[in-house]
């Protein structure tokens, strides 16, 4: 059976928890912040975000003009990564169909049988 030094402990923590969750329940929720990858609004895999493919995000579409340095109105994962609410830019690269999953992996490069016979 516990002692009552420890059942004592016991009540004062539990009544000290409840106690300061009651105090922070007044209190607003923490802001968060909100981070955009790089390779979810490229959709059509290009290696750019167009102002079409930012268009559903209103922060990035606000400040799309700005970032885009060199005016091709498109942005790349450099210029990307200057926003603020920017978040991964790896794996931002096109995706070529002849080096990718399926795809040739370079076997249009090899020699023809002919030229190394012996």
């Amino acid at each position: 059976m516990p002692s009552m030094r420890n059942r004592t402990t016991a009540l004062a923590l539990a009544a000290t928890f409840i106690a300061i969750g009651a105090a922070g329940a007044d209190r607003p929720a923490p802001l968060t912040s909100e981070r955009y990858d790089f390779v979810r609004l490229d959709a059509n895999r290009d290696g750019f975000v167009s102002m079409k493919e930012a268009e559903p995000v209103d922060a990035l579409r606000e400040v799309f003009g700005a970032l885009d340095a060199n005016q091709d109105e498109r942005l790349g994962p450099v210029e990307f990564s200057r926003w603020s609410k920017a978040g991964s830019t790896r794996d931002a690269q096109p995706q070529s169909p002849a080096t990718g999953r399926g795809g040739s992996s370079g076997a249009q490069h090899m020699p023809r049988e002919e030229n190394y016979r012996l």
